[in-house]
């Protein structure tokens, strides 16, 4: 995205994470702005251009070039402001005629394009612009360096380069830059900012929709995300208790015998499945049901290094959750 003029800051800064869009576009627009507001994230950058309170333009750039205006823009711009977690608005308020030109740079009509500078006849090009009383941006650059001269019928409004806060009234930047090696022009038009006026996003799109939209959509994502991750969760706490039972299947088994498998299947049933063995209380009223039992089938000292081996296993597995 271009660099912009910030022209007369109104706020900078302003965790977006904080922020609902309708009620910025509101308050922007019950305020008669005139200006833009900037939506800086990791990956994307939205411009919203107004003229006196009115919508007029509305682009958003992600890292890889590709862009998304009005309705399309809006709605890239709230799933941004719903899913991202940082980002930053700033808000800068400039005068009509350069509102006109930053919608130009844009949103305008692109007359050049990445038009190398020395096949251009500069002269007979700026001549162009003044005969024809055009609105809008010359846009200078290399690989480097940038500079924008704004139009207003025709006429210079000012100068602007990377590195300044603001319009400058001298064009020493701008011929510098003219001058460099691999130097390129864009140039592009725009109505005038009455025209402009005309339009108006706010009354065309349904704001608080898109919004709603949005936000139903990213807890949509997010409840089946937890779902999924809960379902996951699910499955590897009952592979886990599958393995612990089997464990201690074939502990009992190896003091008891075969009927060991049905000793540990009886108890498990009677306190309410496998995963009373990480419970305390049940995994004490399961130890107690397995040793009255094999008491019935083997001595005293088998019970005990049983009873042990038992408890040693449940607590390793246990650790395991």
């Amino acid at each position: 995205m271009f660099l912009l003029p910030k022209g007369n800051p109104l706020f900078e800064n302003l965790a977006v994470s904080k922020l609902n869009l309708p009620d910025v576009l509101t308050k922007l627009s019950n305020g008669t702005f005139t200006g833009y507001a900037s939506f800086i994230f990791q990956s994307s950058t939205a411009i919203l251009v107004f003229e006196a309170g009115k919508l007029v333009s509305v682009l958003v750039e992600g890292q890889n070039g590709k862009r998304e205006a009005g309705f399309e823009a809006l709605s890239a711009l709230a799933e941004l402001m719903v899913t991202t977690g940082s980002g930053a608005l700033n808000v800068y308020k400039l005068s009509k005629d350069l509102t006109m030109c930053i919608h130009a740079l844009l949103e305008g009509e692109t007359l050049y394009k990445a038009q190398d500078l020395k096949l251009i006849d500069i002269n007979s090009l700026l001549k162009k612009v003044k005969d024809d009383q055009m609105n809008g941006c010359l846009r200078i650059y290399t690989d480097e360096h940038s500079a924008m001269i704004f139009y207003k019928d025709g006429n210079p409004l000012g100068f602007f380069h990377d590195g300044a806060s603001d319009i400058e009234t001298s064009s020493t930047e701008s011929q510098k830059i003219a001058g460099l090696p691999g130097a390129k022009i864009d140039l592009f038009s725009t109505q005038s900012a009455d025209e402009l006026m005309d339009s108006n996003l706010l009354e065309v799109t349904n704001i608080q929709k898109i919004w709603d939209t949005s936000v139903a959509l990213h807890k949509s994502e997010i409840d089946k995300t937890n779902l999924d991750r809960q379902e996951r969760e699910k499955k590897v706490v009952s592979m886990k208790l599958a393995e612990l039972e089997n464990t201690v299947k074939e502990i009992v088994g190896e003091y008891v015998g075969r009927v060991g498998r049905g000793i540990v299947d009886k108890e498990i049933s009677d306190n309410g499945g496998n995963s009373c063995l990480i419970d305390a209380d049940g995994t004490e009223k399961f130890m107690k049901g397995v040793e009255r039992a094999a008491k019935l089938l083997v001595s005293g000292t088998n019970i005990k290094l049983m009873m042990e081996k038992l408890s040693a296993a449940i607590s390793i597995g246990k650790s395991e959750f």
